[in-house]
Order: C-alpha cells, then structure tokens, then sequence
C-alpha cells in the first residue's frame, strides 16, 4: 500500500481490496479494517459489494481518502476555524450509507447557538455531517440548522432524499430534522 500522509507524499491506492489491508497489518475490526500506531489509527472501511472504500487516519490530524482521492476534512466551520491544537473536525469513524454514499460526523460548531460548552467532547455537542459521493467524487458538507440540535447525526437514503436524523433516537423513531434531495 502506498505512502499515507500529509503534504508532498502519496496518496493511499484507488484500487485497494482486503488483501491489501492484510498484507499492510491492518486487521478485522467490525466493519472495517483496522491498525494503531503510536496515538494514530489507519482504518479501510468498504462497500458491502466492495468496489470502493474509504481510508480514515485518525489522530492529531485525520486525514480522509475515499476510492484513494481526498476527502477534505473541515478544519473550521462557518468562518470559526478549528483550534490548531486539534487540527481537522472529523470523528474517527466513517460507516457507508450504499454502495454510493459514506458520511462521517463532523465536530467545530462553536458557534451554533445550542453548542453547549460544559459538555467535554473535542468536536462539540452539536455535529454535522461530511457525506462523500463515490460515484460522483463530490464531498457534501451538511451544517445543522440554528435550531436544529445534532448530537450524532445519523443519515439515511430513502430513494431520491436524504434524511438527517439528529440522534439515535429520533432515527429509532423516524423523525428526521432535515430531508435533503440528493445531488445527481
């Protein structure tokens, strides 16, 4: 597997299969492929039909690749930049929608109104979402409204839309905050 990193050195294979991931020592965790290094985790997460993948290097700095092209992660959010004692605002999990869509939740809203600060978490209470199209190789940034409070925002494809569902249990109950129609 090629180089991965930041800067002048390569970027992660658009071709990579599990084989791949085995022969670089990432092993099975979940749904994904896994391997840590001092304080760094590289983690491989395919389609269920395995053509393409998305490549996380979760750390100081996560960097994100899907089907080998960066996904740039935020590093600020309407206009805030990020703290660069935290570098980049993404969570350290990526999960596919389809075989089209992967989404990841995105931290850094200090600014929304309902962003509450007491509460210690390094991306904030109040998520978004960064959904990467692998089709079309277009990243998707969705930004919670003012009123609307995302702590784990879940995304669901139902035929041409998205629904943002901002926690577990108003997707348990099918209330999404937003339904979004999908690029094409």
């Amino acid at each position: 597997m090629a180089a991965v990193a930041r800067g002048d050195r390569a970027d992660p294979p658009a071709a990579l299969t599990v084989e791949d991931c085995t022969a670089a020592g990432l092993a099975p965790y979940g749904r994904s492929y896994r391997r840590s290094r001092r304080g760094v985790t590289f983690r491989a997460y395919f389609t269920p039909d395995r053509r393409h993948h998305a490549l996380l290097l979760a750390g100081p700095e996560p960097l994100l690749w899907m089907d080998g092209r960066s996904a740039a992660v935020p590093t600020g959010i309407g206009g805030v930049p990020c703290d660069r004692r935290w570098g980049p605002l993404c969570d350290e999990h990526v999960a596919w929608l389809d075989d089209r869509f992967v989404h990841a939740e995105v931290g850094g809203l200090w600014s929304h109104p309902l962003y509450d600060p007491v509460k210690m978490d390094l991306l904030g209470d109040i998520r978004g979402l960064l959904i990467w199209d692998a089709a079309k190789r277009v990243r998707h940034l969705q930004l919670p409204a003012p009123g609307e409070a995302r702590t784990s925002p879940i995304p669901a494809r139902r035929g041409d839309s998205w629904c943002v569902y901002p926690d577990g249990a108003a997707y348990r109950a099918d209330r999404p905050d937003r339904t979004l129609p999908i690029p094409r």
